[in-house]
């Protein structure tokens, strides 16, 4: 296993088991050899999960013993040029992002560093409840936020500003034949000026301009209003295949039992759809539990 192997391979416990992954799978091709099981042996590691980039890469000889699952992501096929990708999406998606530059938002690649994740700081710490759920960043500390623009590497950060301020970010993630939306958020406070749809936008252009082949936008089926949102700017969903490799006696004995799958993978669609309404309920009401019992200092 190489260094580069190493710092992106992530173990997980899980139950009685320990499930290891390439946690850069998605920015690079992952065609794991024996040696890797060896290693992953010695590491205690019962698992070994990946996907295959179906969409530039096929495992040449996937072995017997090895559990299939299917798996998606939101992607698209970068389009040649920013008006290529215009011709591509809806009417009301173009007038969206018309609208955003009416109201006065300029798109830009910012340049990491202190101002950065100021402007950062202020979107992630505005609401505690973002798309009717927990916001899992509200709070975060401006030295965190910096650390982090420090230690990422190959991302470009696009910038929404309204006059200097920082109203709304991308995070782009570039891998192999692939760049990675990681992170689109904005103030909501500015909802009615269309700054995600006006990020977008200029994600595609900068993607464009790079020469990237595709661009990835998470998953579809986990959050309706979004999985219309990434439809709506030319993203759809593309069926792959995540694999489990068994590395030992109990990780052979887990995938039997079909323990070794995440719950909200094994649920139907229709009833993840009638579950959302409940798990977004349950989750602001957490929240907004904790945040009443121990006011969180934002520093």
């Amino acid at each position: 296993m190489s260094t580069k192997e190493n710092e992106t391979l992530v173990v997980q416990k899980k139950l009685f088991f320990r499930i290891a992954k390439d946690n850069a799978e998605y920015l690079k091709n992952v065609s794991p050899s024996e040696e890797l099981f060896q290693k992953l042996r010695k590491m205690g590691v019962d698992i070994f999960t990946f996907l295959e980039r179906k969409w530039c890469f096929k495992i040449p000889n996937p072995k017997e013993g090895w559990a299939k699952a299917e798996d998606n992501v939101a992607i698209i096929q970068t389009p040649s040029s920013y008006q290529e990708w215009l011709k591509v999406i809806g009417k009301k998606t173009r007038n969206m992002v018309r609208k955003a530059e009416k109201s006065g938002i300029r798109t830009s690649i910012a340049e990491p560093g202190e101002k950065l994740a100021k402007g950062m700081w202020r979107i992630y710490n505005e609401t505690p409840i973002r798309q009717e759920r927990a916001f899992p960043h509200y709070g975060i500390s401006l030295d965190t936020i910096i650390k982090d623009l420090t230690l990422t590497r190959n991302a470009t950060y696009v910038g929404a500003f309204m006059q200097d301020e920082l109203v709304g970010f991308v995070q782009l993630i570039h891998g192999d034949k692939i760049a990675i939306i990681s992170q689109i958020l904005s103030l909501q406070k500015y909802r009615d000026k269309a700054l995600n749809n006006a990020l977008i936008a200029k994600a595609i252009e900068v993607c464009a301009d790079r020469g990237e082949q595709w661009i990835m936008y998470g998953r579809m089926g986990n959050h309706p209003s979004l999985d219309k949102f990434k439809q709506s700017n030319g993203f759809s969903k593309f069926q792959l295949i995540r694999y489990y490799v068994p590395i030992t006696k109990k990780g052979r004995i887990t995938i039997r039992l079909g323990l070794h799958k995440e719950m909200k993978d094994t649920l139907p669609q229709s009833v993840k759809y009638f579950l959302f309404p409940i798990y977004n309920w349950l989750s602001r009401t957490k929240v907004r539990v904790r945040l009443r019992l121990k006011p969180k200092q934002i520093s």
